[in-house]
């Protein structure tokens, strides 16, 4: 196990955003089966003319420190592929040259975490499947109630919102329906996208209710979908680690939790039909 043949990147995780991308990253970056880009994020596939922002940033930084440590010992190709990333700055999406990025990972298992990509349109997946016709698809989903709040507390530590909105019901559903995170929030129509746009290509949906709550399971689940040994620790990172557990969460408002509840209801019935298991717990959760 562990081992890859494919030219370009054995998987994608196309998120949801603040599903468990960032634990899924930290798995896998410190896993000895593979070689991950190191950053999280490439926004690659996302982009008409991606402008590699993240990985200008990263590059920067590592030139700025370079007697900081790479994470494996004596690996130069964390620089090696941000600079060849931060080539493509600008210049028109290219899915041959970003199967180029992967590379460096040699014979190991590598990917792109992205959680935007949850956002891709169907022209862009049908891209995808055509050039990387054995790519693994990994989607991580979670019950969209609780995952719109967790995006209005990021947004929150981010001075990007005024909890001032949560004292008025109409004022806070005018400004999620505007909201960018509004784009990410229905799994059932990401998933129909992909079924529809790229029905060859190997995808399966992971619940973020097991990585909460069972992250040991998940974690095994995950590796052996991507072909990598789950025995294997991943450095020392736990299996049930979290960097954002300090990070300030805000209190969801019954008010609230009615107002998103009444928006999400028709998905949550969807997302019980066609994810099963704890997605049906969901309509319980919520009363429905």
């Amino acid at each position: 196990m562990g081992s890859s043949r494919m030219n370009g990147p054995d998987f994608i995780c196309v998120g949801m955003p603040k599903a468990g991308t960032g634990w899924l990253f930290d798995q896998l970056q410190f896993h000895p089966d593979f070689w991950m880009t190191p950053l999280k994020g490439l926004h690659y596939l996302d982009r008409v003319s991606p402008p590699m922002k993240n990985a200008v940033k990263k590059l920067k930084r590592i030139k700025k420190r370079p007697e900081r440590p790479h994470r494996r010992a004596g690996d130069e190709r964390d620089q090696s592929v941000l600079e060849e990333a931060v080539s493509l700055s600008g210049k028109p999406r290219d899915i041959r040259r970003y199967a180029g990025l992967f590379r460096f990972k040699q014979d190991l298992l590598s990917g792109d975490i992205t959680a935007p990509y949850a956002g891709l349109e169907e022209d862009v997946i049908a891209e995808v499947a055509a050039i990387l016709p054995e790519v693994k698809i990994v989607f991580l989903v979670r019950d969209p109630v609780a995952r719109a709040w967790s995006n209005v507390s990021m947004a929150y530590r981010g001075e990007r919102f005024d909890r001032n909105l949560l004292n008025d019901t109409q004022a806070f559903r005018s400004y999620f329906l505007n909201s960018t995170m509004y784009d990410f929030s229905f799994p059932t129509v990401i998933a129909e996208r992909w079924a529809r746009s790229a029905p060859k290509v190997q995808f399966r949906h992971f619940l973020f209710d097991d990585i909460e709550n069972q992250p040991e399971k998940a974690r095994g689940d995950i590796l052996n979908y991507l072909g990598a040994d789950p025995d294997k620790a991943s450095g020392q990172i736990a299996a049930d680690h979290n960097r954002k557990a300090s990070a300030v969460k805000l209190t969801l408002t019954d008010s609230i939790r009615e107002v998103l509840v009444e928006h999400f209801q028709e998905e949550l019935r969807a997302c019980a039909k066609m994810f099963g298991g704890h997605a049906r717990e969901w309509l319980v959760r919520y009363g429905l």
